[in-house]
């Protein structure tokens, strides 16, 4: 009987096993489990928790991804440490992966990827203690080559993936350079061949996500309303007893007036400069081609060949541009269609400038099959260029932008087959099935 692990393919937990198994030469079988609702009531009666990863061994199974990884240095030299000493700091730090880091950066995460709320005091709160941890982590690595001394551990792997984790979704790179020692070691980590094969090539952004509670953001704005409404309800109040003031006494007060009013205005013609700066894309020259009318006449028309007739017929090529775009993905990247598609909504929804809406019109989509799944789009934007919002954004570099040639049959074709092929589970495109399409708008 072979070694088998039951685990969900793509996650984090799944991977870091799977690199332990590999750095000490132990074969595993990895049978993809998914926690579905369907399958819940078999693996509460296979598993006694109902969770996995759990590891099927012949002697019986294991479950607690770092218990599983315990089990598997066992069966090397030096994975779990060659000292007693050492195997006491390889639990230490696997310890303080799971307790003073896991959680906090789970917990960010999930709001960033959108499978929660964001709760902003919580978030800010998360974050604090993440980099309370990472400089105590930083610090140990500047004393040894790895976490527990100067040889690799499952703590090594363990760690790596959570931080790993961590640097991708929840750090940009300003807020990565604070930790020179644990960049410079999780750079070694991220290198290994076995870790490659798994995780595939670690990206992580320029720019950390933004996050803003809206439930906050709203207390705040009725705050500072309650405030400008008190004062004005004072002048109200007091209105009648101006009135009942002898008239030459209120002459010389009415003259005085004018210069209180003036002086707020003068102060927001000076900030108004301040906060708008032109759009290049808003300095092209004028166009015959109006986007706006083109997004009503898009979804009052419910035959959408129509769409993309009018499309053609009314746009002006050398004021606007037809793209079709395509994401290099990684090799642990596209393998499951719902953080697929979060990858997505967050790439278009949260690091994509909105404002570029009012020169865009796109569909954009998750294509294909797990675990090979693809993000792919047709746009159509004002210009000639890939425009700054999308220079500016987080992946650029790994996104393919190919200028549509309306002259070569090929790529108009291409570009309409993706702008009405709209049926989810059903369309094809480039052979590829549509699973969940957005439109950018």
């Amino acid at each position: 009987m072979s070694i088998k692990l039951h685990s969900p393919s793509g996650q984090g937990r799944t991977h870091k096993i799977l690199v332990a198994a590999k750095l000490a030469n132990l074969q595993l079988e990895l049978i993809d489990t998914q926690i579905l609702q369907k399958n819940f009531q078999d693996l509460q009666n296979k598993f006694p928790f109902g969770k996995v990863p759990v590891l099927e061994t012949q002697e019986g199974n294991i479950f607690e991804s770092n218990a599983i990884l315990r089990y598997i240095a066992r069966h090397s030299q030096g994975l779990y440490g060659k000292t007693l000493y050492q195997q006491g700091l390889v639990d230490q730090w696997l310890d303080v992966t799971i307790n003073e880091l896991e959680t906090d950066v789970v917990t960010s995460a999930l709001q960033v990827l959108g499978h929660i709320p964001i709760m902003s005091t919580q978030y800010k709160t998360s974050l604090n203690q993440i980099s309370h941890t990472l400089t105590i982590v930083d610090n140990q690595l500047s004393k040894s080559k790895y976490i527990s001394g100067d040889s690799l551990t499952i703590a090594d792997i363990a760690l790596a993936q959570v931080i790993t984790f961590a640097f991708t979704l929840l750090f940009g790179e300003s807020q990565r350079n604070k930790y020179q020692n644990l960049l410079k070691w999780l750079n070694e980590i991220n290198s290994l061949p076995q870790w490659r094969e798994e995780f595939g090539r670690s990206r992580f952004p320029k720019t950390a996500f933004q996050q803003s509670d809206v439930t906050e953001d709203k207390d705040k704005k009725e705050k500072k309303e309650n405030k400008q409404e008190q004062p004005k309800q004072k002048e109200q109040k007091e209105q009648p007893k101006q009135k009942e003031q002898p008239k030459q006494k209120e002459q010389p007060k009415q003259k005085e007036q004018p210069k209180q009013k003036e002086q707020p205005k003068q102060e927001e013609e000076d900030d108004a400069p301040k906060k708008k700066e032109a759009n290049p894309l808003d300095l092209l020259p004028p166009s015959t081609f109006n986007i706006d009318d083109y997004k009503r006449i898009f979804f009052a028309e419910k035959d959408i060949q129509k769409n993309i007739d009018t499309l053609f017929a009314t746009i002006d090529l050398n004021g606007w541009s037809l793209w079709l775009i395509k994401y290099n993905k990684s090799e642990n990247e596209g393998k499951q269609l719902i953080l697929t598609n979060n990858l997505m909504k967050g790439f278009i929804n949260q690091r994509l400038d909105q404002n570029f809406r009012k020169y865009a019109f796109a569909i954009h989509g998750v294509y294909g099959d797990e675990p090979n799944l693809q993000l792919r789009g047709a746009w159509l934007w004002r210009g000639n260029e890939v425009p700054k919002e999308w220079k500016d954004h987080v992946a650029y570099d790994y996104h393919e932008f190919i200028k549509v040639d309306v002259n070569n049959a090929a790529q108009k074709q291409l570009f309409i087959d993706y702008w009405v092929k709209q049926e989810e589970d059903v369309s094809e495109v480039e052979g590829l099935k549509a699973r969940s399409l957005m439109y950018f708008r």
